[in-house]
């Protein structure tokens, strides 16, 4: 019984005192969360772009209206077939990805930061079945549309972190 009573006021007892330590939830509109929610994402018109910018929009947490900034991607995908079975035929295939991103300030125009690198993705191209490389190809494109949203958010949070962070004294 008094195992219990200690557990709850654990637990009910918590909230309080990560607020003392300065602790604020992720998905607060103050701060970091909010400088990404104000970012309009543009990207290439390709189905790789398409999975990019939802994943870049879902993962900002992007708000309705005016935004303060604009992220544009672009993207610069090539196709390799990395693995040829005893048929001649593509048995594993490479996407290999050049990624260019600039976020720009909306107001005054200015590009804040801008990076490039290359992601590469591999997946199955089974040649025994058309409709089955096209989903695998379609896989590894959200794969890879995944790996490349996720680090042009890590890179965006970094970069308003350090925008943000006061200098130590």
């Amino acid at each position: 019984m008094i195992r219990k009573a200690l557990l709850a006021f654990a637990l009910l007892s918590a909230p309080l005192a990560l607020s003392g330590c300065g602790f604020t939830p992720v998905y607060a509109q103050k701060g970091l969360p909010g400088e990404l929610a104000n970012i309009d994402v543009i990207t290439t018109d390709s189905r790789t772009g398409y999975f990019l910018r939802k994943n870049l929009v879902s993962g900002f947490n992007t708000l309705e209206g005016q935004k303060r900034y604009r992220l544009s991607v672009k993207l610069d995908e090539k196709r390799y077939d990395i693995g040829i079975g005893v048929n001649d035929i593509a048995v594993r295939s490479e996407i290999s990805t050049t990624v260019e991103y600039s976020l720009i300030e909306t107001a005054t125009r200015k590009v804040l930061t801008k990076g490039t690198f290359v992601d590469t993705t591999t997946y199955d191209a089974n040649g025994q079945s058309p409709y089955a490389g096209v989903a695998a190809q379609k896989d590894g494109q959200q794969r890879a549309a995944t790996a490349i949203s996720e680090r042009i958010r890590s890179e965006l949070v970094l970069f308003f972190h350090d925008k943000t962070a006061t200098p130590a004294r």
